[in-house]
């Protein structure tokens, strides 16, 4: 919980106001893309918002409907219908709760930015190629729960395109770019939103009816209320099904990352620590009270924090006077709303899209890693061709299995010694390759961990250690060990011995590693003859003095 005190309010309300201005729209339009109702959005942006400001751990995250959490919330509401969203925002919430009192958002940031950015790049390509029958005045075109399938459905109706509505579209998307790299601290899409509904009052005023569809026309319903009971709409046995319970898991992950995302990148705009801990919290009860109010899922918007930054907020104060002025807005001005254009909403949508796309991060992963790039567009191309669920689930695997083969491959470090001298240090692949161990001392370290994944490479290298006086096997830097990797280690020492290396010595054993690894008959046999050593300094000194 937070103390408001007025010194707080007057240095934070400027910024609040400000990010109220784009939190309706963009609660508006991002509702609509998950296949929510307008309403839903704002009945997010301001449940969310205010009790992520209030609970949350973070001064500046702005809680509330995003693009991330839009992609997969769309296919579930077309073929479930809008009505099980809330149940989805609570078991979401649940869920982060219940990593929140169990720290599992340590194994949630597992998962690699590489298929996190991919992830969110077909999202992104969900969002804004999604708002195509919007950008080219395309109507009723009936949506299906397959994106592509949408879009082959309006390209197959180019015809009834209106031209002059895509010059429209290219107009506003291009003076919200422009003005926001011009003007950060104002966001372009509150002005071309209060331009396009005075335009939209005044030209009937003019006699002149415009043909666009608006708001209202698609929405007739929308209502001035900040709860709805959709709870009590579907039938509650929904909550047994697999689908429902997958859907909210992947939701909680994408929130959980998303927000610890944006709490971290305001952290460094703002020079700030925000306490993790506290801020899942803050998401799990925001979660939750959107559920129960007739929300949707919700997680921290990136673009909002930001703006949110950039308008002099200091203090979640600003948070919490943006949910205030959303309810402000909701029920005095909502109505204008109606008035808005599909087409500056599908204007809106594609500058969250492109806002979305990390560049910077593509450019760094072609220049540094290609491998995690073309991971990255794998994952894009899942999440567009199939389902954002399968998308990350499809990425996060194979991203696991490159981890686990690199670390298969059991890379070290080998020291040569001759004639009381060290005459080489080696990296694995150099010590495979040399025809020739010219030496009297071989110092061979396993270095991370001993265990079934990277021991059996250890195993064949050590097959090239022939015919020396002495080998010392350094555990100094493993830190871990299975039984897997103990009986390998047992099996190393016995190669070692049937290669006519003369005396085989340990050094650098941990407690950890030697709780496992005493009972077994060589580390015994090695204590009894001595030929275990805290360091490999230690056992280097004993065979030279």
């Amino acid at each position: 919980m937070i103390k408001l005190n007025y010194k707080k309010i007057q240095e934070n309300w400027k910024s609040g106001i400000t990010v109220s201005m784009i939190s309706v729209p963009l609660a508006l339009a991002l509702a609509i893309t998950s296949g929510a109702t307008p309403t839903q959005g704002i009945i997010t942006a301001f449940w969310a918002g205010l009790l992520g400001a209030i609970f949350g751990g973070s001064h500046f995250n702005v809680i509330g409907p995003t693009g991330a959490l839009a992609g997969i919330l769309i296919s579930y509401s077309l073929s479930h219908g809008y009505e099980t969203l809330p149940l989805i925002a609570i078991l979401s919430g649940i869920i982060i709760m219940f990593a929140y009192f169990f720290h599992l958002d340590k194994y949630i940031i597992f998962i690699p930015k590489s298929v996190v950015h991919g992830f969110t790049l077909g999202v992104a390509m969900i969002i804004g190629v999604g708002q195509l029958d919007n950008i080219l005045g395309i109507n009723d075109i009936e949506k299906s729960e397959h994106f592509i399938v949408n879009i082959i459905n309006i390209l197959q109706n180019i015809e009834k395109a209106h031209y002059g509505i895509f010059v429209l579209f290219i107009i506003s998307t291009v003076f919200i770019i422009i003005w926001n790299k011009k003007f950060p601290k104002i966001p372009g899409g509150a002005i071309i939103v209060f331009f396009s509904i005075v335009i939209m009052m005044l030209l009937p005023a003019m006699g002149y009816t415009p043909s666009l569809v608006t708001l209202a026309d698609k929405y007739p319903n929308i209502q001035a209320t900040l709860f709805e009971n959709t709870l009590f709409h579907f039938n509650w046995s929904i909550i047994a099904s697999k689908e429902v319970w997958i859907l909210a898991i992947t939701t909680s992950i994408i929130a959980i990352l998303e927000t610890l995302l944006s709490g971290q990148i305001a952290d460094n705009l703002s020079g700030t620590k925000f306490n993790r801990r506290k801020e899942m919290l803050g998401l799990s009860i925001a979660n939750i009270g959107s559920g129960i109010m007739g929300g949707i899922p919700a997680t921290a918007a990136l673009a909002r924090t930001a703006l949110n930054i950039k308008s002099g907020a200091n203090h979640k104060t600003s948070a919490i006077i943006n949910a205030l002025f959303i309810a402000i807005i909701t029920f005095f001005i909502l109505g204008y709303f109606k008035l808005l254009p599909m087409v500056i909403i599908a204007s809106m949508l594609v500058v969250v899209a492109i806002g979305m796309v990390e560049k910077r991060h593509f450019i760094h992963l072609i220049e540094n890693e290609k491998i995690a790039f073309f991971l990255s567009i794998l994952v894009a191309i899942l999440v567009v061709v199939e389902d954002p669920i399968f998308g990350i689930l499809v990425g996060t695997v194979i991203a696991l299995l490159i981890f686990i083969n690199k670390l298969a491959y059991g890379q070290t470090e080998v020291l040569l010694w001759k004639n009381g001298k060290m005459t080489e240090v080696l990296l694995k692949n150099d010590f495979l390759k040399k025809e020739v161990i010219d030496s009297d001392i071989v110092v061979y370290k396993i270095s991370g961990s001993l265990t079934y994944v990277n021991m059996p490479a250890h195993l064949e290298a050590v097959q090239k250690i022939q015919n020396n006086n002495y080998v010392i096997i350094s555990l100094r830097h493993s830190f871990y060990a299975d039984i897997d990797g103990i009986d390998y280690l047992s099996e190393i020492v016995e190669l070692l011995k049937k290669n006519k290396n003369k005396k085989i010595l340990l050094t650098g054993i941990n407690k950890e590693i030697e709780k496992l690894i005493y009972k077994e008959p060589f580390y015994k046999n090695k204590v009894i003859e001595g030929k275990i050593y805290k360091r490999t300094s230690d056992a280097i000194n004993k065979i030279l003095n």
